[in-house]
């Protein structure tokens, strides 16, 4: 029998025989048990491609503590057992591009409860962002005090990593030089320095220095004013999104004398007049156009060794909304979204609506390039981290359901599934170790944090089951099905 709890059981502790032991009640949101106990499952455990089958997965405190054939694990008497019969454990996902917001208190649901109902435990924050009437203080501090309640068992929710002030971003930088932005940071707490496109090239050299010496993981757009190349050799760690790479496709004069808003623009426009005369699906033609500039691409990331982040789904949501309106209002997340952003978009005032008026095609030519751009990477062995740009309300990128649909844009692109889930696991835990110094996530083994997603259906063969999972553990703690829906309600 499935691990399955009534509702109105949510509070009952199951007392079984050790013989027949296959109900456990739902551990408290408040800290993780002593002792959990998957038996008779299926395990992913993404340390190589395979299923290793009729485990016995055993969890103390929020560590995993023995794996084994079942029946040849010691259970104590003390252990909550969830029965896994048919049904396959991997380790939880990794969303490692997100943003933080303090509006999410009044969103329809909270996106922590979203990230964990969607099987995301771990989550890292790009940028704080500023509400109306709240400054980028408060931002900072409210990401701050989401991860020191989830640390402290006081709020669900998955792990937080985290940056502090980006640097060149004309609206938040402020009047920080680059090295006091790095050097606050540190001091708050931060895990990385987030880098955005304004940078000029003295600023971005002075910050990386200053990163380097205070032992602090960098990661970022590219600057228009810098280019690919310099940035690396700068020194930065990590590209944040796979779409940041399509501007080295484009010639542009990166000595143009603009104001930052109008630097999308004119790139933008360039790359629609180099690409004129292509058909947008035409993607054997848009890839010979630019071959020996991917080329170049690759081997500045594959020199040093690059990450890159994916965010793709973000290609999606701008096709739906500016080609195919109905599919994407159909979206069963449509709901969750802030109702201010729903009017916004209803209205055709959503900023790609806006940006894409007039050429609406570009979407699609977009999307084409990103998706050549993501399937070079992985063919050449470049790192690919999972990330979404969830959680702005301001795009309808909509935190935890977001990482489905990136898979989804993964496979699309040519990934199997396992490369697939290696991104949001395997890789995710090994940037976060070179981040942190510790990546102790991302694989079903001994001594790793217990981050799990309990799903029906082999997720090697289909991806499919992880949008509705049997539960998930996070930090240790037990979510069945039933709590994490009531997790995701929406209000009456």
């Amino acid at each position: 029998m499935r691990y399955v709890v009534p509702a109105l059981l949510a509070a009952v502790v199951v007392l079984a025989s050790t013989s027949g032991r296959d109900v456990a009640a739902p551990i408290p949101p408040n800290g993780a048990a002593e002792c959990v106990a998957f038996v008779r499952v299926n395990v992913v455990p993404m340390t190589r491609e395979c299923i290793l089958a009729n485990q016995t997965v055993l969890v103390e405190g929020d560590r995993i503590v023995a794996i084994g054939r079942s029946g040849t694990v010691a259970v104590p008497e003390s252990c909550r057992i969830v029965d896994g019969t048919d049904a396959y454990l991997l380790p939880g996902l990794a969303d490692m591009h997100i943003h933080t917001y303090k509006e999410w208190e009044a969103w329809p649901a909270h996106p922590m409860n979203l990230f964990l109902a969607n099987g995301v435990t771990t989550i890292r924050n790009m940028g704080s962002v500023v509400g109306k009437g709240h400054t980028l203080e408060d931002a900072m501090e409210y990401t701050l005090r989401l991860r020191r309640e989830v640390e402290a068992g006081e709020r669900a929710g998955p792990t937080i990593l985290s940056c502090g002030r980006m640097l060149g971003h004309y609206q938040v930088s402020g009047d920080l030089a680059p090295r006091e932005i790095v050097r606050e940071t540190v001091s708050m707490g931060f895990d990385q320095l987030k880098i955005y496109s304004y940078i000029d090239e003295e600023g971005l050299v002075a910050a990386l220095e200053e990163a380097e010496a205070l032992g602090l993981y960098s990661i970022g757009h590219i600057p228009y004013r810098v280019g690919l190349a310099r940035t690396l050799e700068a020194g930065m760690d990590e590209i944040a999104h796979v779409e940041e790479l399509l501007n080295e496709l484009i010639e542009f004069d990166r000595t143009a004398n603009l104001e930052p808003e109008a630097w999308s623009t004119y790139v933008s426009d360039l790359g629609a007049e180099q690409t004129n005369g292509i058909a947008p699906s035409d993607r054997s033609a848009l890839t010979a156009r630019h071959e020996e500039l991917l080329s170049q691409v690759i081997s500045l990331l594959d020199a040093r060794d690059t990450p890159v982040c994916t965010t793709m789904v973000i290609d999606t949501v701008i096709y739906e909304k500016v080609l195919d309106y109905s599919a994407f209002m159909a979206r069963p997340e449509i709901p969750y979204m802030p109702a201010e952003y729903v009017r916004c978009l209803r209205m055709g005032r959503d900023k790609h609506q806006v940006q894409h008026r007039g050429s609406e095609h570009m979407a699609l030519v977009k999307r084409q390039y990103d998706r050549i751009m993501l399937r070079a990477l992985h063919d050449a062995g470049i790192p690919l981290v999972l990330g979404t740009d969830a959680g702005t309300g301001t795009m309808g990128i909509v935190p935890g359901f977001s990482i489905h649909d990136e898979l989804r844009a993964l496979l699309d692109s040519g990934l199997s599934p396992y490369d697939a889930l290696r991104t949001g696991t395997v890789e995710a835990s090994r940037v976060v170790e070179r981040m942190v110094g510790r990546g102790d996530f991302g694989t079903v083994e001994v001594g790793q944090r217990a981050d799990l997603i309990l799903v029906e259906g082999n997720p090697l063969e289909d991806l499919g089951g992880l949008r509705c999972p049997l539960g998930v553990m996070a930090r240790g703690v037990w979510y069945p099905r039933e709590e994490l829906e009531s997790m995701a309600a929406l209000p009456d």
